[in-house]
């Protein structure tokens, strides 16, 4: 059959992803990511608060760490790599080698003290103060980035991704020559998370917060609705605001007590750890030029976004997880006629090996034709591939594509030709 002879040429095989049969299923999880990622063999396991991630769940991540990356670009962000290793006396300047003494995985390399790094704000000043005395003016506002894995000693890790020791996340750092402009760019780094947010179809409020150890004169939170949240959100159903519980910012009495996960945290710093590293702006000796930079901090968790994006959008009634369009592991999958089925050999091969021939790193096709087509086709909707294209009886009866809608649970036959330009208007809103 034409499928054979095209199959080791073009798209990815089924039979050839790592997706491995889970181990170590979630017992009485309360969070149904946990659950669901683990079942599809996109997490394989986040033993003792470790992820371990198998390909499509390394896909996803990194079609997500691509959406941020073009935000924060948008806004001037410049992305950088910091180490994850912090030294104690770097650590000690803010006394937060102190105050986050549980948090922090120490360890010592002979006479030195270190720890993994939960989040960098004394690295980057420290790298900056360095530096900041001979940088031109038209360096400020100076945006930098990174993308990397931390480490936090979570005693509470719990509910897959969304609460682990090891996380991926998006850490942006903005250094100001005066508050005005501070205030400024942090506007615009919430406007680009809330585009974020709006990209990945998730609901989100943005929420004035209290600042902890980070310290602060401004910060806000962005959280969304979901029964495994650990924040508690009043949502008031006159403006359609959100305010954390300890917050009284509501006058309206008609509020709605929600649980919501929290997706990404702003921080408008002001000199705190500028002034104890002493990263000034100008190189000048006269005093008026000698303030502290005005500083503010933006965080993402990718690892906890990607699992928050399956509890909200999968419906509490299915076991088929649903992705933001954007970020799904693959957009389209093709389920040729099961092996020795009338279908395989009655036509449609040149449809069939016509969409074989298509070079996409987007489609997969299943090649596991010794399964038939509806346990291929609930493996995908598992997985939350979201368009499936099936060659069953009456599509090769009549030549055409059966084109299976998941997400919006239809179905269309379709030439060729109308199959290509329904998946393309379908993904042509979202990517």
């Amino acid at each position: 059959m034409v499928f054979i002879t095209y199959i080791r040429h073009a798209l990815q095989q089924r039979s050839r992803l790592f997706l491995p049969t889970p181990v170590h299923l979630p017992q009485g999880s309360r969070s149904r990511s946990q659950t669901l990622l683990q079942e599809a063999s996109i997490v394989h396991s986040v033993e003792h608060g470790f992820p371990q991630l198998l390909p499509l769940g390394f896909r996803v991540l990194t079609k997500l760490k691509t959406l941020i990356q073009y935000e924060m670009n948008h806004v001037g962000g410049q992305e950088l790599y910091l180490s994850a290793v912090g030294r104690k006396n770097t650590w000690e300047m803010c006394d937060r080698w102190n105050l986050m003494h549980n948090e922090l995985f120490k360890f010592k390399d002979h006479d030195e003290e270190y720890c993994l790094s939960p989040t960098h704000e004394e690295a980057i000043t420290k790298l900056v103060s360095s530096v900041c005395k001979s940088l031109p003016r038209s360096n400020y506002p100076l945006l930098v980035y990174q993308i990397t894995w931390k480490y936090r000693n979570e005693p509470n890790y719990r509910h897959g991704l969304l609460r682990t020791k090891e996380f991926l996340m998006k850490d942006l750092y903005s250094f100001h020559r005066d508050e005005d402009c501070a205030h400024q760019i942090y506007e615009q780094v919430c406007d680009a998370y809330e585009r974020i947010f709006q990209k990945l179809e998730l609901n989100c409020f943005k929420v004035p917060a209290d600042s902890g150890l980070m310290g602060g004169s401004l910060n806000h939170e962005f959280l969304a609705v979901s029964p495994v949240g650990e924040d508690t959100i009043l949502i008031c159903s006159k403006c359609n605001r959100g305010y954390l519980n300890n917050k009284t910012q509501c006058e309206h009495e008609d509020k709605i007590e929600q649980r919501a996960i929290e997706l990404g945290h702003c921080f408008l710093l002001g000199d705190r750890y500028t002034k104890a590293f002493n990263a000034i702006e100008g190189s000048s000796d006269t005093a008026v030029d000698k303030k502290p930079l005005i500083m503010g901090c933006y965080g993402i968790g990718l690892t906890r976004l990607m699992a928050a994006s399956v509890e909200i959008l999968t419906s509490k009634d299915s076991n088929n997880i649903r992705w933001p369009k954007r970020i799904v592991p693959y957009q389209v999958a093709i389920l040729p006629p099961k092996k020795g089925s009338p279908e395989e050999t009655v036509g449609n091969e040149k449809t069939l090996g016509r969409l074989l021939k298509l070079d996409s790193n987007e489609w997969f096709v299943d090649d596991r034709t010794e399964f038939t087509i509806g346990y291929r086709l609930k493996d995908c909707e598992k997985m939350g591939i979201p368009i499936v294209i099936a060659f069953g009886k009456r599509a090769t009866q009549q030549n055409l594509c059966e084109v299976i809608d998941v997400y919006n649970n239809r179905t269309e036959y379709l030439s060729y030709e109308q199959t290509l330009k329904f998946i393309q208007n379908y993904y042509s809103l979202f990517c």
